[in-house]
């Protein structure tokens, strides 16, 4: 998870206040044990310790002091820990974001000479789940193991799986449990129609994922029939009290997976699916609706190409979530919902998206929207030289599969609670 910034200016203003308010007062040092250590308890620690998907630990003093001017350098920038979400727009429930006074503390520390402080007053790491984070699952889908070699080229995975189940269900959870968490980049699980699958061949192909003509995780109302998702940082999936997705006995799953090869030896992964069940019926359903173009193309070394797509909303709806997809060359994304008076509001923004993080946005209040109401979803991509992680400049890019491909979705989960008309 933690990644070594860019250079930045380091914030140094220590002392100001007290040449603002006379005689100069010696400000008590900060300390790793009491200042620090808790802030990264609270923020950091659950993805930087042995065994998570962070390249280092910081759960102690002497794992922390190495990497203190990076550290340093991260929370300054803003890069740690990843939030893309501007603040001008929309109060999130996930806000990783710290504080103006906790990266002041954290600046404070590195430049008072990162000192350790009593260790006695060290706070108690918190408690980790091993396993199953949500508790043992009513219903597990083991997908087929993943060869991911030390070197080469991303690898895909496409299984179908079928979800034996005796009846009908709804699903409450989804928890996703990577063999390898080290080389998987993402997983997203979605339900097809049985009848298309064996139409379009029943091939483990990437053209059963989304082609048009083959199979399309987007149903005649246009949902789309995701089940559940994966990628770092992304927590297991708990739907909002007395909601979730139906599942129906012999549903069949197209899982799309992505590997990234670490450099060091092959892997292998065996992904694991958790079903958590809920009881009686559920108030209402979760849907989710796919905005985003399944064509697109891009120019040759075009620094800022604009691509839109809109959505019109048939119900009335409270907004659960929202999911910013592109791939190496996405730029800027943002949701914007244009309601029946024509007013328009931004939903979300993220200025500076970064295809290593496939972040959820999780509204502190669900955001309610008319029958109606049109989310437009506009997305910018830099396909030139001047972008580090752009694979070839000199080369137009189309829609698919590959991350040296591209894509352009932005992934609404929702309540509709009015009559579709």
């Amino acid at each position: 998870m933690f990644r070594v910034p860019c250079e930045t200016r380091t914030v140094a203003f220590l002392g100001l206040a007290s040449v603002l308010s006379g005689p100069a007062v010696a400000a008590e040092p900060k300390v790793f044990s009491s200042d620090v250590a808790p802030i990264l308890m609270r923020h950091c620690v659950d993805c930087h310790r042995p065994g998570e998907i962070a390249p280092m630990s910081l759960l102690t003093y002497r794992e922390a002091r190495p990497w203190a001017r990076a550290i340093q350098r991260a929370v300054v920038n803003r890069e740690m820990p990843p939030w893309f979400a501007s603040p001008e727009h929309g109060t999130w429930a996930n806000d990783a974001r710290l504080s103006q006074e906790e990266i002041d503390t954290i600046v404070a520390w590195v430049e008072g000479g990162a000192k350790p402080g009593d260790p006695a007053r060290m706070p108690e790491p918190p408690v980790f789940t091993e396993g199953w984070q949500l508790g043992e699952p009513d219903h597990v889908i083991e997908l087929p193991a993943v060869a991911v070699p030390a070197e080469g080229a991303d690898v895909f995975r496409h299984p179908i799986v079928r979800v034996d189940l005796p009846e009908r269900r709804w699903v409450r959870a989804v928890e996703f449990r990577p063999g390898d968490r080290e080389v998987t980049h993402h997983q997203i699980a979605f339900m097809v129609d049985l009848a298309a699958l064996m139409a379009a061949g029943g091939d483990d192909t990437p053209s059963l994922v989304v082609a048009p003509g083959a199979i399309s995780p987007v149903d005649e109302q246009g949902h789309f029939n995701a089940l559940g998702w994966w990628a770092p940082g992304i927590a297991p999936t708990v739907f909002p009290e007395r909601t979730g997705r139906w599942v129906e006995p012999g549903t069949i799953l197209v899982v799309n997976q992505h590997y990234h090869p670490n450099g060091k030896s092959e892997r292998v992964d065996r992904t694991r699916i958790g079903l958590f069940f809920g009881e009686g019926e559920p108030e209402a359903e979760i849907v989710a609706i796919l905005a985003g173009p399944l064509e697109l193309e891009i120019p040759a070394g075009a620094p800022n190409h604009r691509i839109d797509f809109r959505y019109e909303l048939k119900a009335d709806s409270h907004i659960v979530s929202y999911l910013p997809h592109m791939h190496l060359r996405g730029k800027q994304i943002s949701f914007t919902a244009i309601y029946p008076d024509r007013r328009r509001e931004i939903l979300l923004d993220v200025p500076e998206f970064d295809f290593n993080w496939q972040t959820f946005y999780y509204p502190e209040e669900p955001k309610h929207l008319p029958r109606g109401t049109v989310i437009e979803v506009v997305a910018h991509f830099d396909n030139s030289a001047d972008n580090p992680a752009n694979p070839d400049p000199n080369q137009k890019v189309g829609w698919g599969l590959e991350a040296t491909d591209e894509m352009m979705f932005g992934i609404v989960e929702l309540i509709e609670i009015g009559p579709e008309k």
